[in-house]
């Protein structure tokens, strides 16, 4: 016999037939051959053939509904298939590639028909070996199920930690609780010893964290770009290094100094809803074996709830701040209002009125009555530079200031030059006044003042005539010394001074058009028979009617000095 008939012989359906038997049905079978990656016999088709292998390997595959091949066995030499076809007459039920090169023996339907039936042991042997691939598919399958069923208990197990962790980071919106919650969530779900939870500081490019040393909680920054995290920041890669020290972006000099010993790292990016890099976190030394794909999977879908409770948590920071700060600008405003004069002063043959509107909460326009003794009162109208918060303080310290000068015997030429120089002291040199101050003698109706670069206020006579009170200086706070001048204006009865801040004369409207003095002198001269009061109140809907819809964006400040006997 040749090489192939006699593995032929020894092929697992024949070895309890007697050597005639076989001889018989050899003769009656043809060989045949397949190259590697050929397909023998495919699935659903019609079959008529026993195949009996005698060199070679070939796979039997099924493939499932949703597109995937299961290899349901190998066969090799001495192995046959084909046999179901030929026994149930039905298509066939997989697919048989030739892995090999093979050699094959086939046998058709009637020749095997006629074998089983003659052959007593021919029939039985097909049975057990029938019985015995069905015992391998029936273990195979609870294998398999089993398989399955420990995956899916995995995956349940993994949703339910997922769905707990979930529940944790979203436990708090305290943001430094809220970052342990975090890190040590993620540490447990992975099994890992250390890990540090890095924020994104896009205006400083950097990273930045909260540890304790010891006892005491600190602070570390990271630039982007620079080390694991770092790196992770810039690129938005996942990185998992199985051995740190083999990693060139991997800083030793840390665990030189802490005399811990890195050695795996699984470092991954927080991203919003946006994709946007918010955070990074780095967890280190897994303690059983290395971080695995299914710790990445686990950890990314962590990261989004992650990323999204951190941006709620910063929110809720800018938000509590936000509110801090507008009742601190209320508490502010409330003192700003109580600086100011509380009621206009009752003097006799004169009728004083002053206002104030800040363009914000709080404003830098500043305006005084100081009650020297019973003959002689202050008179102030000051404009502090910029607005806001910073104006309003630097406005307090101006009152401080020009009070603190204004009581003894001091004229206003010289409260003005004590005032600069203590306010070119205190104040940096990008903060100015503009000021106008006088003293009214209010025996012998005489107003002694010194303007220093404020806005120059309009004197009405009696007669009809119209002064500018200029005489003055420059503005308070550019020069530590400078020689400020002074005028008496004599004031008769039917005589008016209105002085104001430029917020009046500046306002704008939609057409960017100023509002203006001469506007400002008309209102004055078509009202000046009303009440101090009411003429500030005019010149003020006068100027808001004229803006329209433009918000007001500088403090209107008004004082009305009328001698009316």
């Amino acid at each position: 016999m040749t090489q192939h008939q006699e593995r032929l012989r020894n092929n697992i359906l024949f070895e309890t037939i007697s050597d005639s038997a076989f001889r018989a049905v050899a003769g009656k079978m043809e060989e045949k051959q397949f190259p590697a990656g050929t397909v023998i016999l495919e699935d659903n088709a019609n079959g008529s053939e026993l195949y009996l292998l005698v060199e070679g390997r070939v796979t039997i595959v099924k493939q499932t509904k949703t597109g995937e091949n299961k290899m349901l066995a190998l066969l090799h030499n001495g192995d046959f298939f084909g046999e179901l076809e030929l026994i149930d007459g039905r298509a066939r039920s997989a697919r048989v590639t030739a892995l090999d090169n093979c050699t094959v023996y086939t046998l058709d339907k009637n020749d095997f028909d006629a074998l089983l039936i003659k052959n007593h042991p021919f029939a039985l042997r097909v049975m057990q070996v029938l019985s015995l691939r069905l015992r391998a598919t029936n273990n195979h399958f609870i294998s398999e199920l089993e398989k399955h069923t420990q995956q899916w208990k995995q995956e349940v197990d993994k949703l339910e930690n997922l769905i707990e962790a979930t529940k944790n980071v979203n436990s708090t919106l305290d943001l430094d609780k809220l970052l342990k919650i975090i890190l040590d969530t993620a540490l447990k779900i992975v099994d890992g010893d250390r890990g540090t939870l890095y924020l994104v500081d896009e205006p400083k490019k950097e990273l930045w964290s909260k540890l304790f040393v010891g006892k005491e909680r600190v602070t570390i920054k990271l630039p982007i770009g620079k080390g694991i995290a770092g790196y992770v920041a810039a690129t938005g890669d996942t990185l998992n290094i199985e051995e740190a020290y083999t990693d060139p972006r991997f800083n030793p000099a840390i665990d030189k100094k802490s005399g811990y010993r890195t050695k795996s790292i699984l470092c991954m990016p927080l991203k919003n809803k946006e994709k946007k890099i918010v955070g990074v976190l780095q967890l280190l030394n897994k303690r059983k074996g290395i971080f695995t794909q299914d710790d990445e999977h686990f950890l990314r879908a962590l990261s989004i709830h992650a990323a999204i409770a951190i941006e709620n948590a910063r929110l809720y920071e800018s938000e509590k701040a936000f509110q801090q700060m507008r009742e601190e600008v209320r508490l502010a405003a409330k003192i700003q209002l109580e600086l100011l004069p509380k009621t206009n002063p009752k003097i006799q043959c004169y009728d004083i009125a002053g206002k104030s509107i800040p363009a914000k909460a709080v404003g830098g326009d500043y305006y005084d009555f100081i009650l020297l003794d019973e003959s002689h009162l202050g008179i102030c109208l000051g404009d502090v530079s910029g607005k806001g918060l910073p104006a309003s303080l630097l406005m307090a310290n101006l009152q401080a200031t020009l009070r603190g000068q204004s009581f003894g015997e001091c004229s206003p030429k010289e409260c003005l030059s004590r005032s600069n120089t203590l306010l070119y002291r205190s104040t940096s040199a990008d903060k100015f006044v503009t000021l106008f101050y006088g003293l009214l003698d209010i025996k012998n109706h005489k107003l002694t003042y010194s303007n220093a670069g404020h806005d120059n206020p309009f004197l009405l006579t009696s007669g009809n005539s119209t002064k500018r009170l200029k005489i003055g200086g420059i503005v308070l706070g550019i020069m530590e010394k400078f020689p400020f001048e002074e005028e008496v204006a004599e004031l008769k009865s039917g005589d008016l001074i209105a002085i104001y801040s430029d917020g009046i004369a500046e306002a704008m409207n939609g057409k960017d058009e100023m509002f203006g003095e001469d506007r400002i002198f008309e209102l004055l001269q078509s009202n000046r028979s009303e009440s101090a009061e009411k003429i500030i109140d005019l010149i003020i809907e006068g100027v808001k009617k004229f803006a329209g819809a433009t918000p007001q964006s500088d403090d209107i400040t008004l004082v009305i000095i009328k001698r009316i006997s």
